[in-house]
């Protein structure tokens, strides 16, 4: 009997010092980390996965969930705190994951970027876009002379949770692009600016990685020797922000449109990026293949012939038609 009243207590004891380790266990270190539960985890298998990222250790998870009768864990993506209280833990995965997965592709304009936030619930698309125009509101020492956004959103997949400032999405984005792309950023003679309005050329120009650096030569040995860049995606950007206009095909007409974009007209860069490019872009521009090409015609498989002289140009465009 006496035996059985010390196991009694014991188990008490235990139970209460399981507790008081779930609701209370370790402290919050770092930063939020993403956790990636998968569709179809056991229990059991997801401890493991809380105990690898550092979160809470296997075995008081997975004794909480005995005693808590909790076996309703959802799958999904979620943000927790190393040492977070096991009960927080389990509370999150009952209820199912706050945030939404957004992928912005790479070559997104801010447009395209607003329009996808606002359908997936995060930020109003106009409040969104009001920011892009006022890089000063976020006090990042390497904008400063940039006067547009467009180009430093950096194209990747966020995680947001619904109706999240739209501040918040921006600083995210330009954290990734300074975080991802600014180290690669050394003795470049071109400012970053520069290189992020040429990258978001080469973005829409090149179509396979490969061609990237290629293209990328062409349009600087044009800048170099004083030539129009006369690149057909500066055109098609300015007839959709001048006219509204979606073209794929340009037209003598429109290689005229007026707009400082149409860099068949305009000398140099146009003033802003016209697309948000992807780190293959930048780096293209950073390091460029050498070559002497000052010319390139797209081809019927989607990839492009170089040349060196307009007449070469010429053989080529003549031979795709």
């Amino acid at each position: 009997m006496k035996f059985k009243f010390i196991l009694y207590l014991s188990l008490i004891w235990l139970i209460c010092l399981f507790l008081a380790l779930a609701f209370y266990y370790g402290e919050e270190k770092g930063e939020k980390k993403l956790v990636v539960i998968e569709s179809g985890l056991s229990g059991r298998e997801i401890s493991y996965v809380l105990e690898k990222e550092g979160i809470v250790p296997s075995s008081l998870f997975r004794l909480f969930l005995f005693l808590s009768n909790q076996d309703k864990l959802l799958a999904g993506n979620y943000f927790f705190y190393p040492g977070e209280a096991v009960e927080e833990v389990v509370k999150k995965l009952t209820q199912g994951p706050s945030y939404e997965k957004i992928t912005f592709p790479e070559g997104f304009t801010s447009e395209q970027m607003a329009r996808v936030l606002e359908e997936k619930g995060i930020c109003c698309a106009s409040d969104y876009l009001d920011l892009i125009n006022k890089p000063e509101l976020f006090s990042i020492n390497w904008l400063e002379g940039i006067t547009n956004l467009e180009g430093f959103l950096f194209p990747d997949t966020y995680y947001f949770s619904p109706s999240t400032p739209p501040q918040k999405v921006v600083e995210a984005q330009l954290h990734r692009f300074e975080e991802v792309f600014l180290p690669h950023y050394k003795d470049s003679s071109l400012s970053l600016k520069e290189v992020v309005i040429l990258a978001s050329i080469v973005e829409k120009e090149a179509q396979y990685q490969e061609e990237k650096p290629v293209v990328a030569s062409v349009f600087i040995n044009r800048l170099r020797q004083n030539m129009k860049l006369q690149s057909c995606a500066t055109v098609v950007y300015a007839l959709y922000r001048e006219k509204g206009l979606q073209v794929e095909n340009l037209s003598e007409e429109d290689l005229q449109i007026s707009s400082p974009f149409n860099t068949y007209l305009v000398s140099g860069l146009p003033p802003q990026a016209i697309c948000n490019p992807g780190l293959d872009s930048l780096l293209s521009v950073l390091h460029p293949q050498e070559t002497d090409y000052l010319y390139f015609v797209l081809q019927n498989d989607g990839k492009h012939a170089f040349s060196r002289t307009y007449e070469e140009h010429l053989h080529y465009k003549e031979a795709k038609q």
